[in-house]
Parts: structure tokens; C-alpha cells; sequence
């Protein structure tokens, strides 16, 4: 035996070594087209398979499976899927080991969604042990009291059933229904509970959780699988070639429709579009209905085909300096529509459309924002007014305005701060009279346009809705100087401005090094206000969001940065 046959005998032994302690985790009662294990090496799936802990099972177009788990779970999995066995021990079903002992308190399943999605049937151990069952996404963690449910991951994969929305993308996030129990999602903005007949959306951007009152037009899908217990058992056929009730080309228990536009209606005529195996009698379908959503801050939505909400809205602000012609500082406010501004998969902004200033004197030019080769840091969020905030730094930040010209900026020395409100399907409703005092609850570090990162060591906000104005104070320590700026602006018309947005000038700029010296300068800044929070005086904006920039009088030093205020 030479030493190749040697090293690949030992490859072998190796790779049986991890399959034999690898556990197995449940079987495969059915597989259509391309189904894979991935393990060292890969495994193509079909029936009778067995699925291990640890396996990745992903499925390929128009492909499908149905694994049946050892604690009797049964899952569902859709076409273009990928779903990670993390762990998967029932007790019950370990054979037994003279000196071990496993109970049923060591049960645990445990999976991850990465793309695609499925349905599942709990088992045992999501009705014994549901506080150690959890499925992982992206977006937050799901948790079970025993239950029937299913859940989509989209991104950027998505398409509307034939029909609904035609040529709209679908909004990237988690769809959930669930149609027996009850499941739990949590995730750092919320804990919700779902029960049988509710579905929830949870955007990735946001990642707020939202409920909608019928079925998501996205899981309206001819190729999903669907566990039915009305499915009738097919009929004995005859001859050599008899097809028994697993390989009819549906698993016996399954439907061929996730979701259905169709209200149930028992009245309604037989439909003449069984599926193998069902009996047209027991099938029926009743006139389409209007499709209703909530959308992410509790506006209803009409999906039905032809009636497609607007674009998303986003609020955002923005400051920097030394930019533009003449070295200026900057701080810009604007509304955005879908497709106007970008996020990456941390929920960071990387791209916005923004005024740029062209020169001290001139007005500013209408531009679009992209991160290039910058980082986003410093960035932030806050779960009650769902408000984003960072700084771009770092690499080259792409600036292209209007007219093409490009003015991107060389961020190695300073940086781009922003902020982002929520999506909203309308501007926030904002009040005629009263006064809310905002507390500062996250910001960037400020950052001066030589290389120093300071500490923003107090700020606040009030806001005067009788006089639609705004005052904001701002106490920075930067590169062995204190900064300390006032001033005012106006909301709205007072400033030229939708009426959610605000901008204003600060008068009254101080800046005084480590010896007591005092130097003067100006700023300016500008922001918008979010609708009302959850804990938050509903006759109020919940929150607002604010971007700075002061610099001293000979304009030889920017400082820059963005500020999140809350509690009203």
C-alpha cells in the first residue's frame, strides 16, 4: 500500500469519525429537485435521508423538502432555502449509554434561517421544553408554545405571487403566520407575541415588528408547501407502475399554496383545480378580497393589486466641514423616497440624496451621498423612536450633484455625520401649541477636520410649537478645547421647511482651550422631528434628530456631529 492509498484512507476514516459523532437530528420524508446537505462533504438529499446536527439543508429552485425531526417536528421547506441545524437533542430519542444520563430537560432545538423560509409542526420538545426552542434570523429570535407556523426571509429575493404587485419589489425583512399556537419573537426592539390566524412583518431596516391582518401577498406562492389536514389520503392506483401516496409528487399531509388571497368560504363552488390525491368536493374557492396591511407605524395599507402604497419615506440629516467651494461647514435636512437612500445590513445609512454646499454665499446644490470606500462608525439606534444614527470616516465618500459633477470628499481627516428617522407612510402629524423638552439619548463623537475625535458632553433641545421654533445648546470637548454653542431655529414655514423639518443658526459660539482663552465662532444646524413613541406624550413628536456644525471665527477649525432626542 503506497502512502497516497494510506492518506486517503485516513481522509475516509476522518470523515466517518465526524458522520458517526455528528447527531442525528431527523430524516427526510420528501424531496423534490436539488436538496443538499452541507457537510464535509456535501450530501444531495433525497428520501430517507438522514438530516444531521450541524447540517445547512438548502434547497435550489423549484425544489422543495420535508424533513420529520426526531422529536417529531415536521418542517417544510421552500424552494431557494438555505435553513442551519444548530442543535437538535431529544431525549427520547437518544439510544441508550450504559453510564449516560440525558433527560428531557436537555432537549433543545435549535435552528437558523439565513434564506428562504419554511413551516413547521412542533414537536415534543416545543411542547415540553419551548423555552429551548428557537429559530435565529437576522432580524431577532423566535420562540414557540407549541405551534403550526410558517416564516419568510427576504432579501432582495422576493417576488409578489402572479398577479399582486406586479413590477414592486417586496420589502425586505421577515414575514411570519401562524395558524395553530402561539409563537414569540424578541428581538433589542421588542417582544411580541403572535397567535394562530395573525401575521407579523419585521422590516431589516427597522427591525420593528409590525402585525398585518391577513396573509402577506408574498407568501401567496404556488411553490411553497403547506401542511393541511384536510388533505385527503390519494386513492390506491392500479398497475406495474403504481405510485404510492408519498411519491405522488406532493407529501401526504401538504397542500401546494403557503397562502391564499382567497377568503374560506364553505358555500362557494367546488374549484375544479384539485391538487393529486384531493377530492374536488372537499376543496373550494370564494371571490379574491382586498388585501390589508399595517405598515411599520400602524397605518393601514391596501395591497390589493393596483392599489400599491407609496414609496417609504425617511427623514434624514446631515453635517459635515470643512466641504464644498469655499471649505464651508454644512448641516442639511431632507425627506427621501424609496430608492433615495440606501442602508447596509447593520441598518447603517450608506447612501441619501441631500443639498451640498457649493460656497459660503451661494445656495446649497441638490446632491446624492454614497459611503464609497468610507466605514460607517459611531453608529447607534434607539428602540423607542427608532431613529439611526453614525458617521461616515475614513476613504472617499462619492458626492455626484445634479448636473453630474463630481465633488466627492476625502474623509481621512473628518468625517460625514447623520441621522435617519424611521420609515413613514406620512409625515409625522405635528402640534400647534405647547412646549416639549427632548432629552439627549444618543450621538455621534463629534469630529473637527483634522483628525480629532471628541466628546459631546451635554446637549439640549426644546421645541416651541405655539411659536413653531427651536433651541438647541451644545457643549463639545475636542482636541484639548471646550466648545459651547446656543441658538434658534424655526419648524416648518419658519424655515422654509416641510413641517416636520427645522434648521437654525448658532449665534453664540465659545470655544476656550486647556489655559482659559476665549474664542468665538458660529454654527448652524438642522433636523426633523418622528412621530410620537410608544411611552412618549402622544400630542408630541417622540423624538428628534439633529446634526451640528460650529467652527471658529477665522473658520480654521469645523467641528462636526449628530444628536438623537426622546422623552418629550
Amino acid at each position: 500500500m503506497n502512502k497516497r492509498h494510506v492518506l486517503q484512507i485516513a481522509a475516509l476514516v476522518l470523515v466517518f469519525a465526524e458522520l458517526a459523532h455528528a447527531q442525528d437530528a431527523g430524516s427526510v420524508t420528501f424531496a423534490r429537485g436539488d436538496v443538499t446537505a452541507e457537510r464535509q462533504p456535501p450530501a444531495p438529499l433525497v428520501k430517507g435521508d438522514t438530516v444531521l446536527a450541524d447540517d445547512a439543508i438548502v434547497t435550489g429552485d423549484a425544489s422543495r423538502a420535508q424533513l420529520l425531526m426526531i422529536d417529531g417536528a415536521k418542517i417544510a421547506i421552500r424552494p431557494n432555502s438555505r435553513l442551519q441545524i444548530e442543535e437538535y437533542v431529544h431525549a427520547a430519542a437518544q439510544p441508550a449509554t450504559p453510564g449516560a444520563a440525558i433527560s428531557s430537560s436537555d432537549d433543545k432545538s435549535v435552528t437558523s434561517l439565513v434564506k428562504g423560509g419554511f413551516r413547521s409542526i412542533t414537536g415534543a420538545i416545543g411542547k415540553d421544553n419551548p423555552q429551548n426552542y428557537e429559530v435565529r434570523t437576522p432580524v431577532g429570535v423566535l420562540g414557540i408554545r407549541g405551534t403550526d407556523y410558517a416564516m419568510l426571509l427576504c432579501i432582495g429575493d422576493c417576488d409578489w405571487a402572479p398577479g399582486v404587485s406586479a413590477g414592486a419589489p417586496v420589502p425586505d425583512g421577515l414575514y411570519i403566520m401562524v395558524t395553530d399556537g402561539t409563537i414569540v419573537f424578541r428581538n433589542e426592539v421588542m417582544n411580541i407575541d403572535v397567535t394562530a390566524g395573525e401575521f407579523i412583518f419585521i422590516p431589516l431596516d427597522t427591525r420593528r415588528p409590525t402585525r398585518l391582518d391577513v396573509t402577506p401577498p408574498v407568501f401567496i406562492d404556488d411553490s411553497d408547501l403547506r401542511f393541511d389536514p384536510r388533505r385527503v389520503t390519494p386513492k390506491p392506483q392500479t398497475g406495474a407502475d403504481e405510485q404510492r401516496p408519498d411519491d405522488d409528487g406532493v407529501p401526504s399531509g401538504f397542500d401546494a399554496a403557503l397562502g391564499t388571497r382567497r377568503a374560506p368560504d364553505t358555500s362557494a363552488a367546488p374549484s375544479s383545480s384539485a391538487q393529486p390525491g384531493e377530492d374536488d368536493s372537499e376543496k373550494s374557492d370564494a371571490p379574491a378580497q382586498s388585501i390589508q396591511g399595517t405598515d411599520d407605524v400602524g397605518n393601514q395599507i391596501d395591497l390589493t393589486p393596483g392599489n400599491l402604497p407609496d414609496p417609504r419615506n425617511r427623514s434624514n440629516s446631515w453635517s459635515g466641514g470643512p466641504l464644498g467651494q469655499a471649505d464651508a461647514i454644512f448641516s442639511g435636512v431632507g425627506d427621501n423616497v424609496e430608492g433615495q437612500y440606501q442602508f447596509d445590513g447593520n441598518n447603517n445609512l450608506t447612501g441619501f440624496d441631500n443639498l451640498y454646499p457649493a460656497s459660503r454665499t451661494g445656495p446649497p446644490d441638490p446632491a446624492s451621498f454614497d459611503i464609497g470606500t468610507a466605514a460607517n462608525v459611531d453608529a447607534g439606534t434607539d428602540a423607542l423612536t427608532f431613529m439611526r444614527w453614525g458617521r461616515w470616516s475614513g476613504g472617499t465618500a462619492s458626492i455626484i450633484l445634479a448636473d453630474g459633477t463630481d465633488v466627492s470628499q476625502d474623509l481621512g481627516n473628518q468625517s460625514l455625520h447623520w441621522i435617519a428617522s424611521p420609515e413613514w407612510a406620512a409625515p409625522p402629524v405635528m402640534p400647534v401649541s405647547g412646549t416639549g423638552n427632548y432629552t439627549l439619548i444618543g450621538s455621534t463623537s463629534p469630529t473637527d477636520g483634522q483628525g480629532n475625535v471628541g466628546v459631546l458632553g451635554d446637549a439640549t433641545f426644546q421645541a416651541d410649537f405655539t411659536s413653531m421654533l427651536v433651541t438647541s445648546t451644545l457643549l463639545i470637548n475636542i482636541n484639548g478645547f471646550t466648545w459651547t454653542a446656543d441658538g434658534n431655529g424655526g419648524i416648518g414655514a419658519q424655515a422654509g421647511l416641510p413641517a416636520h423639518l427645522f434648521q437654525g443658526l448658532y449665534g453664540n459660539v465659545t470655544i476656550t482651550d486647556a489655559v482659559g482663552n476665549m474664542f468665538t465662532g458660529d454654527g448652524q444646524f438642522s433636523g426633523f422631528f418622528s412621530d410620537p413613541g410608544p411611552t412618549s406624550d402622544p400630542s408630541f413628536p417622540g423624538g428628534a434628530g439633529l446634526t451640528y456644525s460650529l467652527q471658529d471665527q477665522g473658520s480654521n477649525v469645523q467641528v462636526s456631529g449628530a444628536a438623537a432626542f426622546g422623552d418629550p
